[in-house]
Parts: C-alpha cells; sequence; structure tokens
C-alpha cells in the first residue's frame, strides 16, 4: 500500500517564507492537504493550498488541525520590529503559545519553527562557536531578537511538560539574499556600513535558498529537537563589506545607540539592523549537530552567499525599472469587452450584407 500523503499547516504564507514555502509543498508529491493561515490575504495565487484568514489565537485551529489530520506545522508567521509594539509581541509570543496549545489539543504530532542565532546573544564570555544547548540570552535590545528569546524559552518549557507535539527549531544564521528582506540585508546593502570601532567580529551567513530548503528538508525529515543553520565557514565583518566593495564606516557604539534615537525619533537603542553587540562580538553557531543529526548541507557556504548578494545587487543596477507607465487592469477588460462586442457588430453587418447581396442576385 502507497504510503499515506503528509498534511501540513504553514502560518504566514501571506509573508515572503511562509508564501515561498507553501509554494513549494504545492509542487511536492509526498504533501496530499496542504493549509496555509495568515492574519492577511495572500498576494500571490495558489493552486492547491487551502487558505484562512485567521491568526493562531483562533479558537477554531485546534479544530482544524483535528479534522484535517495535519501532522505537521510549519510556523514562520513572525513580524520584525525595531521597536517595541504590544501587537507584534501578542503575535509573535502569545500566537506562538496559542499555536503549541492548539497543536497539542488537534493532537498534531510536530512543530518546525523558524528561529535565529542571535537568541545566543553576542558576549565576549561566549564560546566562539555556540552549541544548540548553550543558554540564550536573557533580553536583546531589538524585539525582533527578544520576542525570539521569549519564543524559544517557552518552547523549551513546553516540551519538558509535552510529549507532543514535538518540536524542530531551526535556527538560522544571519540569512542574507537579493530576494528576502532580512536584517542583514538591510545592513550590508548600502554603499557604507558603520562598524563598531575597534572591533571586527566573524560572521556566518545563510543564503535565502538554503532557508528554504532546509525547512522542506525538516518538515519531511521528523527529526527534533533545536539545530543551527549556516553556511560553511565563517569571515570577518569587514571581509564581508570588502567583497561588495562596501565602505565600512568605524563609530563608537555609543554613537550607534545614540543614533537610533535622532535618526528614527524611537525610544529603542540601536539605529542599526543589527544590534551593536554582535557588530562587536562573533555569534557563530556549531553547524555539526546540522549534519550528523539533521542530515542538512547548505548548498552556498558565508563566503559564497556572500559574493552571490552582491553580485545579484551589481546585476540589479542594469535591469530595465518601471517608469510608472503602465496599463490599468481594469482598462484591459474593458479594452477586451470593446474588441469582443465590435467584433459581434463587425459579423452581424458582413452577414447582413451577405443576405442582401444574396436576395439581389436571386432577381
Amino acid at each position: 500500500m502507497a504510503n499515506k500523503k503528509r498534511s501540513v499547516l504553514v502560518t504566514g504564507v501571506s509573508h515572503y517564507w511562509g508564501g515561498r514555502l507553501a509554494s513549494l509543498l504545492e509542487e511536492d508529491q509526498e504533501v496530499g492537504t496542504l493549509i496555509g493561515i495568515d492574519y492577511k490575504k495572500p498576494e500571490q495565487k495558489f493552486k492547491k493550498l487551502e487558505f484562512f484568514q485567521i491568526e493562531p489565537h483562533h479558537p477554531l485551529l485546534a479544530e482544524l488541525l483535528t479534522v484535517a489530520e495535519v501532522d505537521t506545522i510549519c510556523h514562520l508567521l513572525f513580524v520584525d520590529a525595531y521597536r517595541p509594539s504590544e501587537e507584534i509581541f501578542d503575535l509573535n509570543v502569545m500566537g506562538f503559545m496559542d499555536l503549541l496549545a492548539a497543536a497539542a489539543a488537534g493532537q498534531t504530532p510536530r512543530v518546525v519553527i523558524m528561529s535565529d542565532t542571535r537568541v545566543y546573544g553576542a558576549h565576549p564570555k561566549k564560546p566562539n562557536f555556540l552549541l544548540e544547548h548553550t543558554e540564550l540570552a536573557q533580553s536583546a535590545s531589538h524585539p525582533y531578537v527578544s520576542d525570539r528569546i521569549e519564543i524559544e524559552k517557552f518552547a523549551d518549557r513546553f516540551s519538558r511538560t509535552n510529549d507532543k507535539p514535538e518540536l524542530t527549531i531551526l535556527r538560522f544564521a544571519n540569512i542574507l539574499g537579493h530576494k528576502a528582506d532580512t536584517p542583514m540585508k538591510r545592513y550590508l546593502a548600502p554603499p557604507a556600513a558603520p562598524t563598531a570601532f575597534g572591533f571586527d567580529p566573524m560572521f556566518q551567513l545563510t543564503h535565502e535558498e538554503d532557508v528554504l530548503a532546509a525547512l522542506l528538508h525538516a518538515l519531511k525529515t521528523d527529526v527534533s529537537g533545536a539545530f543551527n543553520i549556516a553556511g560553511d565557514g565563517v569571515m570577518p565583518l569587514t571581509q564581508i563589506l570588502r567583497i561588495g566593495d562596501r565602505v565600512p564606516l568605524p563609530v563608537g557604539v555609543p554613537v550607534i545607540k545614540i543614533g537610533g534615537f535622532l535618526t528614527r525619533k524611537t525610544c529603542f537603542p540601536d539605529s542599526l539592523p543589527i544590534a551593536s553587540d554582535y557588530l562587536k562580538f562573533p555569534c557563530v553557531g556549531e553547524t555539526v549537530k546540522m549534519k550528523e543529526v539533521l542530515g542538512f548541507t547548505p548548498k552556498y557556504s558565508t563566503r559564497q552567499t556572500a559574493e552571490d548578494f552582491y553580485e545579484n545587487m551589481r546585476l540589479s543596477r542594469y535591469l530595465p525599472r518601471p517608469a510608472g507607465i503602465e496599463s490599468d487592469p481594469q482598462a484591459s477588460e474593458q479594452l477586451e469587452e470593446y474588441i469582443q462586442t465590435r467584433r459581434r457588430e463587425a459579423g452581424y453587418l458582413f452577414e447582413l450584407m451577405q443576405e442582401i447581396e444574396d436576395h439581389g442576385q436571386e432577381q
């Protein structure tokens, strides 16, 4: 008898990662039922996915998981934030808690979670290579990191008291690509990048395509636990900037923090997409477990990821840019209707003239 096809629910399908993964799963022959949820409607069109515009808080989510016999949830609904927001915290952290509660009530066997190696924090006393059991940071200056930390701490407490669902946590290091909007891209893309004066930490990079490959692999591998995901090798920050001919601007860390208030007029402590601590000290995840236990090897190394990113940035300058001159989609429908009407009128006139001509010939 053929193996039963998977039933998968993906959260965040209206956002970049959820939408990209859902598109891949639609083409996967091993996936039978594919459900997507998000708090807003997706712009892209799906061929197979059944979409519901709900949040993880929804009271019927557990029943949906039960009736659809979902065996795997891939949780990708997460909103980045650079200043504290109760609404985003409720979606990111409280929403995750409700999702796990629904998964337990719906008897869903497994949940795959997208996380970040920054949850370890950057500190001079941290080891050079961080293992998955390394203690997480107690706090973070950027909410998008602190929310990840809260999610992981709750996931750990949940796993200690619940056998199901099993959790697979993928901690990605500095995701970079020309398509995905990530903190690392926002930091490396400008012509010049502020750096911490007197520091040049080692960095890992993860190519955006390897992110999708790792998520797809984790969904189909059924291995639980936490895993650091990154391309092979590490590079000093200044060397990464040199690959893209970017100019490092060494400034004092206090200046970086004050710049956040002056340039953005907000109260969060750092003005950069990457918090200043990560520009001073390394935050490098050991990836042995990724290869030996999860069985996943990224296609791109750290160097190849940087080179591919900057090459695509260079080529994008030569692509034609929209000039603001484009057709109105509604006008296209009106035009098509007008053409069809004229064709019908022309056909009617032709038939009428043909009848008159035939009638004249008979006389």
